[in-house]
């Protein structure tokens, strides 16, 4: 809760013109003392305000209650929050308050030690404001919903995942309508405790509150994948970016790797291509490569391969295979020669296919002769018998 929060909430419960309250009334002279109190506040002169409440020892518990209390909200006002809390404790204590200003006075101790990071602390008031809540009338449904939602909050910093949850299943049974926060709340539980099917509905909600919000795109499409619904984490994914999401590189990936999935490799290779790659990150570079391939698109998968080979000279054996398939026999022969840490003799045989190609079979049975010498294959056979026939039919 901010300062000015805070500080119109404290002096909402400050009935400083007159009576205390219709049932309770301050005595005299300390009724006097705090409403010259309230007036130094009116004119910034808080520290004053605050001097003048110090010196005032009441003996009546009524009287000594509120001046606590109107101490606790000065003391937060001049950010000495700690005093806040023992004054508002001693307020608390006496128990002078009888109706639903007592409730109020509790429920600012108990945010002000939640704001302080004292959980523990807090719960302990939380709890009784809870329980008591029904017993006032004059109570709105706003203040008691938003007990609650700091009780989930404080059961959040102690991750106490299911009593966080019983919390905010309170707060929508009074107050249905979706909001951020308790929403983000419920679902860093249910993620916590592995309740993927109800986080994959609170996702929904926080994404139908924050469509331009990338980490719930992110969020839904996880939880799809991990309950291995994986067209609908594709989907996800494929909206967001139908949506206008600025959808980073990791999401991008996931896209990629889910279109490989479904086995449509030509998205895929395009969700790879579409990455913010370096031009040395040869994984990437290959998985395109790969993909363009399956796809059957050729010449991105040859550009691809290029980029790769130009990292790593063993993926020069990828180029010449597809200069050979696209007939583009010359250039084979020149990429074989660049290829790195490749076996000699499937080397050679690849040079084979590619002087037959260009009908040089005086060239072609020469490199198969040398293939076989190497190791004597069923395939080096195969090329010297078919270039044998072809060398007599010409």
């Amino acid at each position: 809760m901010s300062k000015r929060v805070l500080t119109l909430f404290a002096l909402s419960l400050s009935v400083l013109t007159g009576s205390a309250f219709a049932s309770q009334e301050l005595g005299m002279r300390t009724a006097a003392q705090v409403s010259k109190a309230y007036e130094l506040e009116q004119e910034e002169k808080l520290n004053e305000a605050i001097t003048l409440l110090e010196g005032l020892k009441p003996n009546a518990s009524f009287d000594k209650a509120y001046v606590a209390r109107m101490l606790g909200i000065y003391y937060w006002q001049a950010e000495q929050p700690k005093k806040a809390i023992t004054q508002l404790q001693i307020a608390i204590d006496t128990k002078a308050f009888k109706d639903e200003q007592g409730w109020q006075t509790e429920r600012m101790l108990a945010e002000l030690m939640l704001s302080e990071d004292m959980p523990e602390k807090a719960l302990v008031h939380f709890n009784n404001l809870t329980k008591a809540a029904n017993s006032y009338e004059k109570l709105s449904k706003q203040q008691i919903t938003g007990v609650w939602l700091n009780k989930a909050r404080a059961h959040y910093l102690l991750q106490e995942w299911k009593s966080l949850l019983a919390a905010i299943k309170q707060y929508h049974q009074l107050d249905s309508t979706p909001k951020l926060q308790p929403l983000s709340l419920q679902l860093s539980a249910e993620m916590q405790l592995n309740h993927l099917k109800s986080a994959i509905l609170t996702t929904q909600k926080l994404l139908a509150l924050q469509p331009d919000n990338v980490m719930w795109w992110q969020q839904l499409s996880s939880l799809y994948m991990q309950t291995k619904q994986y067209k609908l984490a594709l989907a996800t994914l494929v909206s967001a970016q139908r949506a206008g999401i600025q959808v980073p590189d990791n999401l991008k990936l996931s896209k990629a790797q889910l279109y490989s999935q479904q086995g449509i490799p030509e998205k895929a290779a395009e969700s790879y291509a579409d990455l913010q790659v370096k031009e040395t990150d040869i994984d990437t570079i290959i998985k395109q490569a790969r993909h363009w391939q399956m796809a059957r698109e050729w010449t991105n998968a040859q550009t691809a391969w290029l980029a790769a080979a130009r990292l790593n000279g063993k993926y020069y054996e990828e180029v010449s295979r597809l200069e050979l398939q696209r007939g583009d026999f010359k250039q084979a022969l020149a990429s074989l020669r660049k290829v790195k840490s490749m076996p000699e003799q499937e080397r050679l045989l690849l040079e084979v296919r590619a002087y037959v190609g260009m009908k040089d079979y005086a060239k072609a049975t020469k490199v198969a002769e040398q293939a076989h010498r190497i190791k004597p294959t069923t395939q080096s056979a195969d090329w010297l018998q078919y270039l044998q026939q072809m060398s007599r039919a010409h």
